[in-house]
């Protein structure tokens, strides 16, 4: 006689639910809208919340399509809602377009309606236009447009020294 162990429903079985944060590395992206690319980019590592739509990235670099030249976001980190579109990024913030480049400690990007939305900031801001420095606190920039606005108060600083 050979004696089997019974199954009982009152056992435990192994969980099979899903871990609520996935985290992929070396990630490159694409960003479409209808038949638009709109923002393409990679960084190190993405972390993202699959009970939420949180979404956190390392060593982050993306260019946003508009008239004329891409605008060129780097930062060291960002986290965001992607059902929102809305982001900000921090630890030295760099904004390259064309010839200009901003620099500052923080942030942030939201959608707009039918454009491609709007970067600003209100920590401390410096941006080289060739030999001249803006500095201001804040800024406002329009990637569709190519338009920066700095907040004051504004100082410009030339090759031949501070006006």
């Amino acid at each position: 006689m050979r004696l089997f162990p019974a199954c009982d429903s009152s056992q435990k079985t192994e969980s099979t639910a899903v871990a609520p944060e996935l985290k992929l590395e070396r990630v490159r992206f694409l960003v479409w809208r209808g038949e638009g690319l709109r923002a393409r980019g990679d960084a190190r590592e993405v972390t993202i919340r699959r009970d939420t739509s949180h979404a956190g990235a390392v060593d982050l670099r993306a260019e946003l399509m508009g008239q004329g030249e891409p605008v060129v976001i780097s930062a060291p980190s960002a986290k965001g809602d992607l059902a929102t579109q809305v982001f900000s990024a921090q630890g030295g913030v760099v904004v390259v377009h064309g010839p200009e480049r901003a620099e500052t400690e923080r942030a942030r990007y939201e959608p707009g309606e039918a454009g491609q939305g709007l970067i600003s900031g209100d920590d401390p801001v410096v941006v080289e236009r060739g030999s001249l420095t803006l500095h201001g606190v804040g800024f406002n920039f329009d990637p569709e447009r190519g338009e920066l606005e700095l907040k004051g108060p504004v100082t410009t600083q030339s090759a031949e020294g501070r006006r």
